[in-house]
C-alpha cells in the first residue's frame, strides 16, 4: 500500500481537496493500492472543511463525508511514502518541524510540470475554491500516474 500525505496550511481547503479528489480518482482507477490522508501545518484539529471546498468537490461527485481537519504530527509523516505540499512553506515547515523525515516531499504542481505554489482559497467564493480545484486536478493525475509508474 503507498499512502500520500498532502500537506497545507490548516487542512480545511487545499489538502482536504487534494486527499478526496485522489482518492476518488485511484478507486474510479481500481488502485485500491494508493490512499491518502491530509494534515495542516497549523491546523485546528476537528474542523469541518471548507463549505466552498465540500461544494467544489460535490460538483465533481465527490462528498466530502463527515472530513475534519487534523494537525500534522510525526505519526502521520511516519506512515506516509511521499509527502505532497500545497507550498514552498509548507514544505520548509514539515522540514523545520520533523527533520526525521524519511518520505520526499515534493509540490503538488510538480506533477503538472510546475514549481509554483496551490494558491490559498481561504475565505473565497465557492468559484475560487472550484478554479482552485481545477488547478490541482491536472497535478493529482499526474501524481497518481507517477505512483502508477514506480510501482
Amino acid at each position: 500500500m503507498t499512502r500520500v500525505l498532502f500537506v497545507c496550511s490548516g487542512n480545511t481547503c487545499r489538502s482536504p481537496m487534494a486527499e478526496l479528489y485522489f482518492n476518488d480518482l485511484c478507486r474510479r482507477a481500481g488502485r485500491g493500492d494508493i490512499t491518502s490522508v491530509s494534515a495542516g501545518v497549523c491546523a485546528i484539529p476537528g474542523v469541518p472543511i471548507a463549505a466552498a471546498a465540500r461544494e467544489a468537490l460535490a460538483d465533481l461527485g465527490i462528498a466530502a463525508g463527515d472530513f475534519r481537519s487534523r494537525r500534522l504530527d510525526g505519526a502521520l509523516l511516519a506512515e506516509s511514502d511521499l509527502v505532497v505540499v500545497m507550498a514552498a512553506s509548507h514544505r520548509a515547515a514539515v522540514a523545520a518541524a520533523f527533520p526525521e523525515c524519511r518520505a520526499p516531499i515534493r509540490m503538488l504542481l510538480e506533477f503538472a510540470g510546475s514549481g509554483a505554489s496551490v494558491p490559498d482559497p481561504y475565505g473565497e467564493s465557492a468559484d475560487v475554491y472550484r478554479r482552485i480545484l481545477t488547478l490541482m486536478r491536472p497535478a493529482l493525475s499526474g501524481l497518481a500516474r507517477h505512483l502508477a509508474a514506480v510501482g
